[in-house]
């Protein structure tokens, strides 16, 4: 993937065009692009967060929200995602899905006792990008693509947040990321060949960056504002290809994947029994600095701007330790390369409760869902994702 798919791509391009078919460029596909929910309870309104969050996913999505915790906290999320895949390339269809289940968040946030306000500082490790993908595709002829991609990208965290006023909480968080990604293309044999060609691509990742927040809240009105700083990624790795020509391995790469600021303001409103939030998340992906290029050949850059919206409704029944919550997201594809018939929505569903106020359990369902097009190509595609999330939080 990025450039490691890249150097691979050239001889994809001959092999396609040998089988009388181009490749889709589903290799400009960035997983670092997407912005994932953390944690069960906002995922389940949309993952709307950035002026309501008050526990330790605050660590990575607003850090000011870490100054409403008044007691130790001990935060874990497991997630389970399933991707389904649909394909029509040059009349053929194809279907593909993959599961995964995995530790997403685990932060302990500690109050320090003060003579009025607060001091919160936590430590934590979130899996900001868990990406992995089967993708099973036919062209004509006995053309056959098999692509298995997997990137598992994690912050380590640490954060201090202020009560600085009755109503005003600050926070920043800084991180260092470490992870893997792997990347596997079978294409296979047609005509006279007899073996597929193989490309095996394998790399770690590091880098760092940061994230600084603002809520201000009363009884009736929160609003939050957070800015993620530039991050860097680092990726070191190595390609190995084989075909019926032998086997051969490309000198090991170095380079850095440069994800630009983004922005978010949150608004929500709390009347008696209920939470109504609205995130707005906007990011200039033309300031991305990626070694793959972000123009094409014309000089038009090939990732767009992105604002991405987030609703969500949280309402607690009366007299019983239960919440109930919905959400909606839009949340547009950077990549212009394909024209996009559906844009990326997503609708959750998710509940709450609390045990002798000590322990919380929240879970939530994502189903997000995007079609897209390359006309060139003949290419169709269909990508729905399912997503369940489980917290439990301990408070001492």
């Amino acid at each position: 993937m990025l450039r490691l798919s890249a150097l691979a791509l050239p001889l994809i391009a001959i092999l396609a065009v040998s089988a009388g078919a181009s490749s889709p460029p589903t290799y400009k596909d960035i997983p670092f692009l997407e912005r994932t929910e953390i944690g069960a309870r906002w995922a389940g309104m949309g993952g709307v967060c950035i002026a309501t969050v008050d526990d330790g996913t605050a660590i990575w999505s607003n850090p000011a929200g870490l100054g409403k915790i008044r007691r130790i906290e001990l935060l874990g999320t497991l997630t389970n995602s399933v991707l389904g895949i649909e394909t029509d390339w040059l009349g053929r269809k194809s279907s593909s899905s993959i599961s995964t289940t995995r530790f997403q968040s685990l932060c302990l946030a500690y109050p320090f006792p003060t003579y009025r306000g607060s001091l919160v500082a936590a430590a934590g490790i979130t899996r900001v990008v868990s990406f992995d993908q089967y993708l099973n595709r036919y062209g004509t002829g006995d053309y056959h693509d098999i692509e298995e991609k997997k990137v598992v990208l994690s912050a380590w965290s640490g954060a201090i947040a202020l009560q600085v006023s009755p109503n005003v909480f600050i926070g920043g968080e800084a991180h260092f990321f470490t992870g893997d990604l792997t990347y596997h293309d079978e294409l296979y044999p047609w005509g006279e060949r007899t073996t597929p060609a193989i490309f095996a691509q394998g790399g770690d990742l590091s880098g760092h960056g940061g994230t600084v927040g603002m809520v201000y809240t009363n009884r009736f009105v929160s609003i939050g504002i957070a800015l993620k700083t530039p991050q860097r990624i680092t990726v070191e790795g190595e390609e190995v290809w084989i075909d019926d020509m032998g086997t051969g391995r490309n000198p090991p790469v170095k380079y850095h994947v440069d994800l630009p600021f983004s922005g978010s303001i949150g608004i929500a409103v709390m009347p008696p029994n209920f939470v109504v939030a609205l995130d707005v998340t906007y990011t200039d992906w033309h300031q991305l600095g990626f070694p793959g290029g972000i123009r094409d050949d014309a000089g038009n850059f090939i990732y767009d701007p992105t604002t991405d919206i987030r609703f969500g409704v949280e309402y607690g029944i009366p007299l019983l330790p239960l919440r109930l919550r919905a959400g909606y997201a839009y949340v547009p594809m950077a990549l212009n390369r394909f024209r996009i018939e559906k844009n990326r929505r997503g609708i959750t569903l998710g509940a709450g409760t609390v045990i002798e106020s000590s322990v919380a359990v929240d879970i939530a369902w994502v189903h997000t869902s995007f079609e897209r097009s390359s006309p060139p190509d003949d290419y169709r595609e269909k990508r729905t994702l399912d997503k369940g999330l489980l917290t439990l939080t301990y408070r001492f």
